[in-house]
């Protein structure tokens, strides 16, 4: 029988890829498998229940290494596994009692630092923090960085504590309603993730509130199906889940062999910015749903190279010479923001993909390389490549 080292090795990453979050990571792993050669198997815990796995046992049995995406999960696996068999855990909390040999978590606290730096250059004093439950360590460190930072600026922060889990619907949302009403406006507002930040909008609209003009949201993971399908669009932090997995995948492939460490080595991935969306913009063509209307429909398919003017227009409900006007009235023409909008996918892939930059270009709605590189270059004042490398971790 060859040994691990003479043939492919078995690698089985337990993810679930339900939302934009797990697909990222899975993407991640899949790009360090593809690099050292291995034979990449995906679990999905939300196909299973989350809780038994025993259907897949003996792929486990047979497994030389595992990537698994949060403790439940990680609780679940370990028993199939053979006692030698390295384990990386990701969004695992560093304590956790999970048979680990290293562990990848996101900066938490700076994430929560960064939703705030967004929210303070508003220029409002009054801030509120969306806790949830059930009370999570990484959503705590989030709250924590946030409310650290507006403090340390002088501002105010208020907290929302939860009287039943989110889950419940109608109940938390009207409870969290009637909180939001009597906050002090014009106020910013943060919850821990785009989940929570978009149940926090729907309390917004349910407490008679305008978003952005009375409460400016953002969320964070910058979950687009989450974010960009929302009324209006939600603006979150960015997370580099896809760098993060791939680390996790390379933190695997030194393990081989090797006896579990007496702690799980711990990496970390960060923030990657802050994709800018209608819940924070307080320019002035929130003052005519018209425009409204032309940004989201912008927003949803700015990666259709055949997106025109005319396109925008129809969706506005209006002529092209008055939909042309009434961005211009906003301060941006049509086509400035539709390449404002593409240009922003755009720093979202280069930071967080290995993609060439001739297929980033295509995947955000560039048709002409030639054009994409010559626009990149004056918005930014270097070539794409370039802005890549100084912005990968």
């Amino acid at each position: 029988m060859k040994s691990a080292d003479q043939r492919k090795r078995l690698v089985v990453a337990v993810v679930a890829v339900d939302s934009g979050v797990g697909r990222a990571v899975m993407r991640g792993i899949a790009a360090a498998a593809a690099r050292h050669g291995w034979t990449l198997e995906s679990v999905n815990p939300t196909v299973l229940g989350g809780i038994d796995y025993s259907s897949c046992a003996q792929l486990f049995a047979a497994a030389d290494g595992v990537v698994v995406r949060l403790r439940e999960c990680c609780e679940g696996v370990r028993p199939y596994l053979k006692p030698d068999v390295p384990i990386v855990g990701m969004d695992i909390p560093r304590g956790a009692d999970c048979g680990l040999w290293a562990v990848a978590n996101p900066e938490n606290a700076k994430i929560g630092a960064l939703a705030a730096e967004e929210l303070l250059s508003l220029g409002r004093t009054c801030h509120a923090v969306v806790s949830a439950l059930p009370r999570l360590e990484w959503g705590d460190a989030r709250e924590k960085g946030f409310v650290s930072r507006i403090r340390a600026s002088g501002g105010e922060v208020r907290q929302y504590k939860p009287v039943a889990d989110w889950k419940r619907g109608i109940v938390e949302r009207d409870a969290l309603a009637r909180w939001l009403a009597v906050l002090p406006r014009p106020f910013g507002l943060f919850a821990r993730n785009d989940v929570i930040a978009g149940f926090a909008l729907r309390a917004c609209k349910a407490a008679g509130l305008s978003v952005p003009e009375d409460a400016a949201i953002i969320g964070a993971d910058d979950d687009e199906t989450l974010c960009i399908y929302s009324m209006p669009s939600l603006t979150s932090v960015r997370i580099d889940h896809e760098g993060g997995g791939r680390r996790a995948a390379e933190a695997l492939a030194g393990l081989f062999g090797r006896p579990r460490p007496e702690r799980p080595a711990v990496l970390r991935f960060g923030p990657a910015g802050v994709s800018h969306r209608a819940s924070t913009d307080l320019s002035p063509r929130h003052a005519d749903l018209r425009i409204v209307a032309g940004r989201d429909y912008i927003a949803n398919n700015a990666h259709d190279p055949r997106l025109g003017v005319p396109d925008v227009a129809a969706a506005m409900g209006v002529s092209r010479r008055q939909a042309e006007r009434l961005f211009a009235a906003s301060g941006e023409s049509i086509r400035q923001r539709i390449e404002r909008t593409r240009l922003s996918r755009v720093e979202t892939l280069l930071s967080s993909t290995d993609d060439s930059v001739a297929s980033v270009a295509a995947a955000c709605g560039f048709s002409s390389q030639i054009y994409f590189s010559d626009l990149f270059r004056r918005r930014y004042g270097v070539a794409p490549g370039a802005w890549r490398k100084s912005h990968r971790r």
